[in-house]
């Protein structure tokens, strides 16, 4: 994993504007956000959801309107982001709990959720915490659970991982960021360890998961998930 005191670090500078410039650094951002919701209808009933790299809690806020009677465990190494959450969800304390840990090392325990979630988290790992992290999801998933992560890959050839790379860029400086938070934004995915797309699938499948699939991409930014 890229050095937790440099993620830190980063997450700790944006957190104040993340959620604001998230709009701006994710060309897509209403799909991006709105099919996870769309495939966890595919779930019988949701009572318990972690979020893995919750961060601010954006995407679980966005669960939270859809399944307001849930309980949510959210977990992130940096405390500044978790602290937005918190602040986020205060009115709601009852249905959340928060996890300041290093969700790669972290044991979720053994079926305890309906659903796991996470939203541009799992690109910050090494590959081999990554498949590490997909079978300890599993584990924690109930019978029928779901996993749905909406993050971003790598291009499966140097050519198509340019093209990804670069039409992000453009969209980034067409958007009305500011020129210091441009470069934080080209600053912070420096320390992204992507991962192609089908070997992730692949490594789903390899930690059990079935259904394995990608519902969504737009260049980089997917979403791919996978039914216990």
């Amino acid at each position: 994993m890229a050095s937790n005191l440099n993620i830190q670090n980063e997450f700790k500078a944006v957190s104040e504007k993340y959620d604001t410039q998230r709009k701006h650094l994710i060309p897509c951002f209403n799909d991006f956000y709105s099919i996870p919701l769309e495939l966890s209808e595919e779930i019988e009933e949701v009572k318990n959801v972690l979020d893995v790299g919750a961060g601010t809690g954006l995407m679980s806020a966005f669960f939270y309107e859809k399944y307001p009677e849930a309980s949510f465990t959210l977990v992130d190494l940096s405390n500044d982001m978790l602290a937005k959450a918190k602040e986020r969800f205060e009115k709601q304390n009852e249905n959340f709990t928060y996890l300041s840990a290093d969700f790669s090392t972290t044991d979720f325990g053994e079926q305890q959720y309906d659903l796991v979630i996470s939203g541009l988290a799992i690109h910050h790992l090494e590959h081999s915490l990554k498949q590490e992290l997909f079978s300890k999801i599993y584990k924690a998933l109930k019978p029928g659970g779901w996993f749905i992560n909406a993050d971003q890959v790598e291009g499966g050839t140097e050519e198509a991982d340019y093209i990804y790379r670069d039409n992000w860029k453009k969209k980034v400086e067409q958007s009305p960021l500011t020129e210091d938070a441009k470069q934080s934004a080209y600053k912070r995915i420096q320390l992204d360890i992507m991962a192609p797309l089908n070997d992730q699938l692949h490594w789903l499948k390899d930690a059990g998961f079935e259904q394995a699939n990608c519902y969504y991409q737009y260049f980089n930014f997917v979403v791919f998930a996978g039914r216990k």
